[in-house]
């Protein structure tokens, strides 16, 4: 599995709940179980258990519809739960390494070929 900023915050069983619920935003434990089923073998207590744990901690809602099965829904867009999970990462970043991790940073930022590297560079010389 390729590394990414939801990595940090959750198991890969988790992220890949979440990618799926992020594109069906109103998602029960079967249609989440059918699409991770067609990659592969996974049962469907599993499934249940890790939607049940991630609307424990807050990162999806869930109804209950009138049959009884819940319906889960993202707490936030992924956008916003990967600004805070970022936040989360640089904090702990700077906390453990201090200026060493503010200094990589940026010259990673310089160097590299983002989409908007351009915006950050900018930002990047008002501080300096």
């Amino acid at each position: 599995m390729r590394y990414n900023a939801t990595t940090s915050s959750l198991g890969s069983l988790e992220e890949e709940i979440m990618q799926i619920i992020w594109k069906e935003p109103a998602a029960s434990v079967r249609l989440v179980f059918e699409k991770i089923k067609k990659r592969r073998e996974i049962a469907y207590t599993t499934v249940m258990t890790i939607m049940s744990r991630l609307h424990a901690k807050g990162i999806l809602n869930r109804k209950q519809k009138d049959g009884g099965a819940y319906v889960y829904a993202p707490a936030q867009s992924k956008e916003k739960f990967l600004e805070q999970i970022s936040e989360r990462v640089i904090k702990n970043l700077i906390k453990n390494c201090g200026e060493v991790a503010v200094a990589r940073f940026i010259d990673i930022v310089e160097a590299g070929n983002f989409k908007k590297s351009a915006q950050w560079r900018k930002k990047l010389k008002k501080i300096k």
